[in-house]
Parts: C-alpha cells; sequence; structure tokens
C-alpha cells in the first residue's frame, strides 16, 4: 500500500518549518523498511565567531528545480522510494532548524547513502545562501 499525504509538500522552501511527526506520515509504503532523516541546526562556538542567528535567501523556483533533479538522481543511483526536502529562508536563530532531509528506502544502507548524497548536493548545487549574524553585530555571506 503506497499513500501519501498532499499537506506535506515534497519540497519547500520558505519560513514555516513542518512537523516531524507529519513529515514522516506523509509517506507510507509497506516495501519501506528505513527512513533517514537529517535536520541541520544553525550553531554557534567560539572557532565559528559567536553566530547569533543565520539570515537565508533563496532563488526559490530554481532551488526547487534542483531539489528535483538530486531526488531523482538519488531514486536512481540507490533505488530509493521517496525523499522529503525543507529548507527555511528567513531569520533562524542558533538551536533552531533550517534543513531537512528525509528519505525512505527498503533498506537503511540504501536510505543512508542517498540521504548523505542529497544533503550534499543540495549544499553544493542549489541556490539558497546564507549570512552569518555573529554576536558582535558583524555580519558574512556563505
Amino acid at each position: 500500500m503506497l499513500e501519501k499525504n498532499s499537506n506535506i509538500p515534497q519540497i519547500y522552501i520558505g519560513e514555516n518549518w513542518f512537523d516531524l511527526q507529519l513529515i514522516l506520515d506523509s509517506y507510507k509504503d509497506q516495501t519501506c523498511g528505513a527512513v533517514d532523516i537529517f535536520i541541520g541546526i544553525p550553531r554557534s562556538s567560539i572557532e565559528d565567531g559567536d553566530v547569533k542567528e543565520l539570515h537565508y535567501e533563496a532563488y526559490t523556483s530554481m532551488a526547487q528545480k534542483l531539489i528535483q533533479e538530486i531526488i531523482q538522481e538519488a531514486k536512481e543511483k540507490y533505488n530509493i522510494k521517496h525523499a522529503v526536502v525543507h529548507h527555511r529562508t528567513g531569520i533562524v536563530p542558533v538551536t533552531v532548524p533550517s534543513f531537512l532531509v528525509a528519505v525512505w528506502a527498503g533498506h537503511r544502507q540504501e536510505a543512508f547513502i542517498a540521504c548523505r548524497y542529497i544533503v550534499d548536493n543540495v549544499k553544493a548545487r542549489v541556490p539558497i545562501w546564507k549570512k552569518e549574524v555573529f554576536k558582535t553585530g558583524k555580519e558574512s555571506w556563505k
């Protein structure tokens, strides 16, 4: 049995954040024995300059297109069934989640490797930029 909840978008770029349980409930497939989840959270540390918050901007239509391509690549390379990619835009304070990838697959190894593939490729190829705002008031685009 395959079931999708259309209330949760597969690809989302915006200021909202969706409840993790709703994301997990958004796709059901009896052939999937694994879901791997990555959640990126802004952090602050002395060696990173004491970041206070991140300001994310995106070229949304291009980002969505590229993320769809990356998901399709992962499906073809790693035999996964489904993936969800969400990335926040706007101001995101330290400790608040900003990036989520969830991957459904028949087995854990496929889910693990495909999740990493999607995370790494979204970070490398998708037009989403962040400005680090430090506790000192200085700012730096990454």
